[in-house]
Protein backbone atom coordinates (compact mmCIF):
# COMPACT_ATOMS: atom_id res chain seq x y z
CA UNK A 1 0.00 0.00 0.00
CA UNK A 2 1.29 3.56 -0.76
CA UNK A 3 2.08 5.46 2.46
CA UNK A 4 0.54 8.46 1.29
CA UNK A 5 -2.41 7.13 -0.83
CA UNK A 6 -4.53 10.80 -1.27
CA UNK A 7 -1.61 12.04 -3.36
CA UNK A 8 -2.13 10.32 -6.25
CA UNK A 9 -6.00 11.85 -6.05
CA UNK A 10 -4.04 15.24 -5.68
CA UNK A 11 -2.08 14.98 -8.06
CA UNK A 12 -4.26 13.82 -10.70
CA UNK A 13 -6.51 16.94 -9.92
CA UNK A 14 -3.81 19.53 -9.75
CA UNK A 15 -3.02 17.93 -13.53
CA UNK A 16 -6.54 17.80 -14.82
CA UNK A 17 -6.24 21.33 -13.25
CA UNK A 18 -3.36 22.50 -15.32
CA UNK A 19 -4.81 20.79 -18.17
CA UNK A 20 -8.34 22.70 -18.49
CA UNK A 21 -6.14 25.82 -17.71
CA UNK A 22 -3.79 25.39 -20.85
CA UNK A 23 -6.96 24.33 -23.28
CA UNK A 24 -8.91 27.62 -22.08
CA UNK A 25 -5.68 29.52 -23.41
CA UNK A 26 -4.87 27.15 -26.40
CA UNK A 27 -5.04 28.80 -29.80
CA UNK A 28 -4.98 25.93 -32.31
CA UNK A 29 -2.29 25.75 -34.62
CA UNK A 30 -4.46 26.03 -37.68
CA UNK A 31 -5.76 29.39 -36.25
CA UNK A 32 -3.30 32.26 -37.83
CA UNK A 33 -2.98 35.84 -38.02
CA UNK A 34 -1.61 37.26 -41.12
CA UNK A 35 0.25 41.00 -41.40
CA UNK A 36 -0.28 42.38 -45.14
CA UNK A 37 1.84 45.40 -45.63
CA UNK A 38 1.00 48.58 -47.45
CA UNK A 39 4.33 49.85 -48.88
CA UNK A 40 5.21 51.28 -51.98
CA UNK A 41 1.76 51.44 -53.10
CA UNK A 42 1.36 47.93 -53.06
CA UNK A 43 -0.15 45.42 -50.82
CA UNK A 44 2.43 42.37 -49.52
CA UNK A 45 1.85 39.80 -49.83
CA UNK A 46 -0.83 40.44 -52.80
CA UNK A 47 -2.31 37.05 -52.06
CA UNK A 48 -2.80 35.52 -48.75
CA UNK A 49 -4.21 31.88 -48.18
CA UNK A 50 -5.45 31.44 -44.71
CA UNK A 51 -8.23 29.63 -43.30
CA UNK A 52 -11.66 30.18 -42.47
CA UNK A 53 -11.83 32.04 -38.62
CA UNK A 54 -8.32 33.18 -39.24
CA UNK A 55 -7.74 37.89 -39.17
CA UNK A 56 -5.90 39.47 -41.56
CA UNK A 57 -4.55 43.00 -40.48
CA UNK A 58 -3.47 45.21 -43.07
CA UNK A 59 -0.74 48.18 -41.78
CA UNK A 60 0.19 50.67 -43.44
CA UNK A 61 3.86 51.44 -44.04
CA UNK A 62 3.54 54.30 -46.48
CA UNK A 63 3.94 58.06 -45.74
CA UNK A 64 0.45 58.24 -47.79
CA UNK A 65 -2.98 57.50 -46.83
CA UNK A 66 -4.81 54.38 -48.21
CA UNK A 67 -7.66 52.22 -47.50
CA UNK A 68 -8.84 48.75 -47.51
CA UNK A 69 -12.09 47.53 -49.57
CA UNK A 70 -13.31 44.42 -50.55
CA UNK A 71 -15.00 44.28 -54.22
CA UNK A 72 -17.68 42.44 -53.01
CA UNK A 73 -18.13 45.17 -50.19
CA UNK A 74 -17.88 42.87 -47.30
CA UNK A 75 -15.32 44.34 -45.20
CA UNK A 76 -13.76 48.25 -45.86
CA UNK A 77 -11.36 50.36 -43.67
CA UNK A 78 -11.33 53.77 -42.59
CA UNK A 79 -8.14 56.11 -44.43
CA UNK A 80 -5.56 54.06 -43.05
CA UNK A 81 -2.90 57.03 -41.76
CA UNK A 82 1.04 55.60 -42.03
CA UNK A 83 1.43 52.85 -39.23
CA UNK A 84 -2.55 53.00 -38.71
CA UNK A 85 -3.61 49.37 -38.89
CA UNK A 86 -6.87 47.33 -39.68
CA UNK A 87 -8.04 43.96 -39.06
CA UNK A 88 -11.00 41.76 -40.18
CA UNK A 89 -11.62 37.95 -39.24
CA UNK A 90 -12.67 35.85 -41.96
CA UNK A 91 -15.82 33.41 -40.90
CA UNK A 92 -16.45 32.24 -44.39
CA UNK A 93 -14.52 30.35 -47.11
CA UNK A 94 -13.75 31.80 -50.67
CA UNK A 95 -11.96 34.51 -52.88
CA UNK A 96 -12.12 37.65 -51.44
CA UNK A 97 -10.67 40.10 -54.14
CA UNK A 98 -9.26 44.05 -51.99
CA UNK A 99 -8.01 47.23 -52.93
CA UNK A 100 -7.60 50.53 -51.95
CA UNK A 101 -10.39 52.71 -51.95
CA UNK A 102 -7.39 55.85 -52.54
CA UNK A 103 -5.91 54.29 -55.46
CA UNK A 104 -7.39 51.71 -57.46
CA UNK A 105 -4.80 50.15 -58.87
CA UNK A 106 -3.44 48.94 -55.68
CA UNK A 107 -5.38 45.22 -55.69
CA UNK A 108 -4.59 42.19 -53.58
CA UNK A 109 -6.45 39.06 -52.80
CA UNK A 110 -7.34 36.86 -49.31
CA UNK A 111 -7.86 32.90 -49.89
CA UNK A 112 -10.02 31.26 -47.46
CA UNK A 113 -10.07 27.98 -47.48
Amino acid sequence: MHPYPRLPRLGSMFFATIAIATLASFTPAWAADVTVTISNFAFTPEAVTIAVGDTVTFKNGDDTIHSVQADSGSFHSQALDSGDEFSFKFTTAGIFSYHCGLHPFMQGKIIVK
